[in-house]
């Protein structure tokens, strides 16, 4: 496995963000996948590939226009690791959204897919904003039945 083949491992997972589907999201992962939403202080639990699915798929209609982009992206060979530094915008019936990751990537032995997805978020702008944007999609829910 090579520096390039785990860098590319690391855009498929930009580039499936950016693409916005169910498909594109799990196409980079390996069947084992394990994904860390952090820090701790969120109290999210590990979440396997179809548990992150019932997490993640509902809210992606929410997203509109969602692009990330990805700097200082270190590769570690070694360790079969990538890290970047992430940035995410899109907008959503809120307004525009924007966040800022770390992302931590490990990778599996050929390095072609993603086994663990450690994934930092802004923790206090991801609660405010996410908590705003479940009571919208509540309200919208409500009044449309």
């Amino acid at each position: 496995m090579s520096r390039t083949t785990l860098f590319s491992t690391a855009q498929a997972a930009i580039d499936g963000h950016n693409t916005w589907t169910p498909e594109s999201i799990f196409s980079y992962r390996a069947p084992n996948c394990i994904h860390y939403i952090l820090p701790s202080s969120l109290n999210r639990p590990p979440l396997n590939n179809e548990q992150y699915a019932a997490y993640f798929v509902p809210v992606m209609p929410a997203f509109k226009d969602f692009h990330m982009t990805a700097r200082d992206i270190v590769v570690d060979e070694t360790a079969r690791k990538v890290v970047m530094h992430a940035f995410s915008t899109a907008s959503t019936a809120l307004g525009p959204y924007e966040n800022e990751y770390t992302l931590i990537l490990h990778m599996s032995e050929d390095g072609r897919k993603v086994e663990k997805f450690y994934e930092f978020v802004d923790s206090a702008y991801s609660v405010d904003y996410m908590a705003r944007l479940r009571d919208s999609i509540v309200n919208q829910q409500k009044g449309a039945a």
